[in-house]
């Protein structure tokens, strides 16, 4: 069955940006897309909805979906509104959450328009894996935390003071490939 990996970047990042590309160059017989969502630095939740709907083919084969930052609620707000079976074997949420964030009000309204149906989520998605840094500048670790409980997923704690970004050193995530290759050989 062929495989797919499919990477959702979040606020003002695009497909170029952090340790994407790095993520998609570990795995051989993997086909590996980086989404490029319009607007990252004044997101729109259609439009990014669009892009997933355009560009993540659910139809066929393992999928395998990584998200960052607001990667991770656009994704779960998608997930949620999929009509049929989700068809995803499994995914790795990078500094993810799903409420509002205190210190980042611009993208405040963006948030009240996600819809999450959390028990869908956990009925038809096996894997779930948070990925969560100690001291995240962006995300408060009680937002991560919270996501996580909701979707009962595994969750992974990184001693880091960072958001996961290239300007905290990341270029490479092999965290991140390793739930990959995890969830992939299941």
């Amino acid at each position: 069955m062929d495989k797919y990996l499919y990477i959702a970047h979040g606020y003002n990042a695009n497909s170029h940006k952090h340790w994407f590309k790095w993520l998609t160059e570990q795995f051989q017989g993997v086909q590996s897309k980086i989404l490029d969502f319009p607007n990252a630095s004044n997101p729109v939740l259609k439009d990014w909805n669009e892009t997933l709907r355009n560009e993540v083919d659910l139809s066929s084969g393992e999928n395998v979906i990584v998200a960052h930052s607001l990667g991770v609620v656009t994704l779960l707000n998608y997930l949620s509104q999929y009509d049929g079976d989700i068809n995803v074997k499994g995914i790795i949420l990078v500094a993810g959450f799903y409420e509002v964030i205190p210190e980042l009000n611009k993208i405040d309204e963006y948030i009240q328009h996600t819809d999450i149906d959390f028990d869908k989520l956990q009925a038809q998605v096996p894997n779930i894996v948070s990925v969560v840094a100690t001291n995240d500048r962006v995300v408060p670790y009680e937002l991560s935390e919270n996501l996580s409980k909701r979707l009962n997923s595994k969750f992974i704690t990184i001693n880091h003071d960072g958001h996961f970004c290239d300007r905290d050193g990341y270029t490479q995530f092999p965290e991140v490939a390793h739930y990959v290759n995890e969830i992939f050989n299941q």
